[in-house]
């Protein structure tokens, strides 16, 4: 399955009434600067990735580079969408994924905002079960730098027009081989990773049957799933201060938020049972949303220029 071959269409219409965006509208009043940077994206704003940097295949898979990149990528979207498919089920996704993930993505804003209004510890528990602890962190740092006296912000998808699938990102193997990287050897490819135990004999010496044994332990460590679900929606965006209001942004765009799994070790861990009349899969644990918009997903790739 090819991304942005899914399409909801009566199911996400949460409001009564039509909203009509023809144009985004950007207001704002004289205000400190910090607080247009506060990093929400606005609705003209570009992109924050234009082109990602997609990693070709490995030099063990070197004959895959004859493929053009963009058939690359979409067969390795197909390849991650399948192992999300067959361990989660049928009937599960990606439509009833791409129905949840809307109401995820709606209500998260909503608590976020209220939270970095009021910074309550219940409401924090409650958002730590909908976002990931990276994401939670630079927004609240970001609140804390950029609403520096008593500015309110407010975002929210008042209509849901529709979802598709984006990108959807497999890692497998241990998540030690992150931190303990002359042990593990990291294999990467568009949208797939694999972690496989370091070789104890030279490439070159390594016969094919022992190389397949590894693969075949490391597919089975550990795995870890992100899914970028693209959110038609009509985006309010609102920074006041009493009744002034400072910054106002509306629009219909569409928002990209990622969602991912926790990390299973070993991989048969996600998959907690079937179910005994349909032989579906049975799931004991929640998908967070772990990026918005590409925000952590950019400052990580700069930071990977930055490093040696």
């Amino acid at each position: 399955m090819l991304n942005n071959s899914i399409r909801l269409v009566a199911r996400l219409r949460p409001l009564q009434h039509t909203r009509h965006f023809s144009h985004a509208k950007l207001a704002f009043q004289e205000k400190p600067s910090n607080i247009k940077d506060f990093p929400w994206l606005l609705n003209r704003s570009p992109p924050r990735i234009s082109k990602y940097p997609y990693v070709h295949a490995p030099s063990s898979f070197g004959w895959m580079n004859i493929l053009p990149a963009s058939l690359q990528h979409r067969l390795s979207v197909w390849l991650a969408t399948r192992t999300v498919h067959l361990n989660t089920g049928s009937s599960y996704f990606p439509e009833q994924f791409l129905l949840g993930a809307t109401f995820a993505s709606r209500r998260a804003l909503n608590v976020l905002s209220q939270y970095l209004n009021n910074p309550d510890e219940n409401m924090k528990k409650e958002l730590e079960g909908m976002i990931n602890i990276d994401l939670l962190e630079r927004y609240t740092k970001a609140g804390k730098e950029c609403l520096t006296g008593d500015e309110k912000i407010s975002i929210n998808l008042p209509q849901i027009y529709d979802a598709n699938l984006g990108d959807v990102w497999v890692t497998l193997g241990s998540s030690i081989a992150f931190t303990h990287t002359r042990q593990y050897e990291i294999l990467e490819w568009m949208t797939l990773k694999l972690c496989l135990k370091a070789a104890n004999v030279d490439v070159e010496e390594e016969s094919f049957r022992d190389y397949r044994a590894r693969v075949a332990k490391g597919l089975m460590e550990g795995v870890h799933i992100r899914v970028d679900v693209e959110v038609d929606a009509d985006v309010v965006y609102k920074i006041s201060r009493g009744d002034e209001i400072l910054l106002y942004d509306e629009g219909r765009r569409t928002l990209l938020v990622q969602f991912e799994t926790p990390y299973f070790e070993p991989a048969h861990e996600m998959v907690s049972g079937r179910d005994p009349e349909n032989g579906e899969p049975i799931n004991d644990w929640s998908w967070v949303i772990s990026d918005i918009d590409h925000l952590i997903t950019k400052e990580k790739l700069d930071n990977d220029e930055l490093m040696p």
